[in-house]
């Protein structure tokens, strides 16, 4: 009985949680604006945030090469970027590589 119980918690330590199974699109969208919020904050000092707004988000299934990065999903919609000027209303892409790997690009335009 004490050796199944170690087998049963061996097992259940070496499988991949339901919890990372089970990421969304939304888990995507949260790390673009990470990302995207430390590559602007890099351009610009006076930079404050990058807000997406999930309601207006499209994701395009890509799952090709890049160039030599691989991206599995292009998110674009509408997003806010706030710098000392204030928030503007923009449209943001994010070339996204997996859950793993995360973003691997972040561009916005003026709406």
């Amino acid at each position: 009985m004490r050796a199944f119980l170690l087998i049963a918690i061996a097992a259940a330590l070496l499988l991949p949680s339901a919890a990372s199974a089970q990421r969304t699109k939304f888990d995507g969208l949260r790390q673009c604006e990470r990302f995207g919020a430390l590559q602007f904050r890099k351009q610009n000092p006076a930079f404050r945030r990058f807000l997406i707004d999930r309601a207006t988000v499209s994701e395009d299934k890509y799952a090709d090469q890049v160039g030599q990065q691989f991206v599995s999903s292009i998110y674009h919609g509408k997003a806010t970027y706030e710098a000392a000027n204030g928030p503007k209303p923009v449209r943001f892409i994010c070339l996204h590589a997996g859950y793993r790997r995360g973003p691997v690009f972040v561009y916005t335009l003026p709406e």
